[in-house]
This record gives structure tokens, sequence and C-alpha cells, in this order.
């Protein structure tokens, strides 16, 4: 029908892998996420404690304003992160990884989210004897089944296993033995100080201690972030295997001295990028 207007070959960007190059294919999975609330089109400072309620991301960016930033520009980071998220997506196509704790029926549609080891014994039906002694990793804990409160047809647990930032957010309760000891946790807990690099960890693990902590007990879980910036390459990319242009620390100690080298960390501004080379 001679509709055709032009064809011609385009460059255009397209994943790889990061390791070995190959491309990426593309797949639409179903995820498991923690709902952060609607966005709400109003500043903060009316949005009423009701509405907070039925709003986690608010209720975090409470949580994020009692925390010191060190730099100031980190509250607003984190803040603007927040604000403008999407649900928070907790389920891995893995195999190995902590096993989210959730038993869906396939036969009407419940699920169940088991709280802890002592609750899911009381509920299970079969396998507790495969998992008895086990952590909760596959292929143990896939073992044990229950029932459907809804319709009473034998469940068992989900597939998927939980994004590693939900290992990383709930540290200052899991390492201070919160379930088991509350009074030497509360003695613990919040963490006075905490540091990490800028890039990315606004929407890694800053994000996921705010998030899980807020969920526990609305409270910080730190209360002092120290950010830095990050060691490049001279050119200001970022150092890579891959790419060739990786200095490794022993043979940067062996060429420039580890006096220099701390001299050189000490005078650096600490949320800049450091330019790295010799």
């Amino acid at each position: 029908k001679n509709l055709l207007f032009k064809a011609e070959e385009y460059i255009h960007r397209y994943p790889v892998c990061w390791r070995c190059g190959n491309e990426l294919v593309f797949r639409l999975v179903d995820e498991w996420f923690i709902s952060m609330g609607a966005k709400l089109d109003k500043p903060v400072e009316e949005i009423t404690d009701e509405e907070k309620g039925k709003n986690l991301r608010y209720q975090i960016m409470d949580v994020t304003r009692k925390i010191r930033w060190i730099p100031a520009f980190g509250l607003q980071q984190e803040l603007d992160w927040l604000r403008n998220m999407e649900d928070w997506m907790i389920s891995k196509k893995r195999y190995w990884g902590l096993a989210l704790p959730i038993w869906e029926c396939n036969k009407c549609g419940m699920f169940e989210v088991i709280g802890s080891e002592k609750e899911l014994e009381s509920r299970a039906v079969e396998g507790w004897e495969i998992f008895k002694g086990h952590t909760p990793h596959r292929p143990w804990i896939d073992a044990v089944r229950i029932r459907c409160p809804k319709c009473g047809t034998l469940i068992s647990r989900i597939a998927d296993v939980g994004n590693p930032w939900l290992d990383a957010g709930i540290v200052a309760y899991s390492t201070l033995n919160y379930r088991f000891d509350p009074n030497y946790w509360e003695s613990w807990f919040p963490a006075d100080f905490i540091c990490e690099s800028l890039p990315g960890q606004f929407r890694n693990w800053f994000y996921s201690m705010l998030a899980m902590s807020t969920i526990m007990t609305q409270r910080s879980p730190f209360l002092n972030c120290l950010g830095h910036g990050s060691v490049l390459a001279e050119d200001g990319r970022e150092m890579h295997k891959s790419w060739g242009n990786a200095i490794w620390f022993d043979d940067a100690v062996e060429n420039m001295g580890a006096d220099v080298m701390r001299w050189m960390y000490c005078i650096t501004k600490h949320e800049s990028n450091m330019l790295f080379g010799y």
C-alpha cells in the first residue's frame, strides 16, 4: 500500500549483563509490594493525622525529620525520595535468600503473613518436622503447609524470597535481639551514628532502615547520619575491573604510601567525590 515512510538503522540504549556483556531479555512477572500510600496533592503541613495513619510515606517522612543529616542536604534528598517513590517491591525471583513469610491460597486468593516461628509452628499442618532446627531458607521452609483460614484448603508458602534490603533495613532490630530481649534492645536503640555512601543509599539502606523502623515502632533507628562521596577514576568514571581502570588498595599503598592516602582522605570534603589516580 506504499504506507512505509522510511526505514533506517538507529543507535539506542539497551540493557546488558554487567559481568559478561550479553544482552538481557525483559521478563514480565508478578511481585509483592508494601504499599506506600497515595501521593497527596497538598503541602505536607496540611496533611492530617488521619491521612498519615493511612499513608506510610508521610509517617516515614515525619521520622526522617528527627534525624541529624550530615551534610544537611541529605534530609531534603531523603524527603524527595519518599515524596516521589512508588510502592516498595519486596520480592525476588531467586532461590537463595530469606523466605518471605507469606502463605497464599490458590483456591480463594486469601494470603497469610506469618509473624514468627512460634506462630508458624502453631499453624503448621505438615512439614514442621522438616523445617525445625533450620533457618528460614529454602528448601526447608517450603515444606511447611498451613490451612487457609477462609476456605480450609491446605496452602504453601509463595516461591519468592525477600529483597536483600529487607534484611539490611531491619538491622537495628535483628542485631539487638529485639524479639527475645526487648530490654536489651531498648538500652541500645536507636544507634547514635551511621555512615554510608551518598549515591544510592537514600533509596536503599537509609530508606529501608527508616521504613522498617517506622512500621515497627514509629521511631528513628539512628540519630545521626553521615554520607560520603565515592572514589572515582581520574577521568571521573567509576572504577570497574571489566573496564580495566580499577586501582587495588594494596597497589595504591605500595605506590603512594599509606600515610599519603590517609592525609588525602582527611583533607577531602566527605560529601564530595574524589578523583583518584597516579
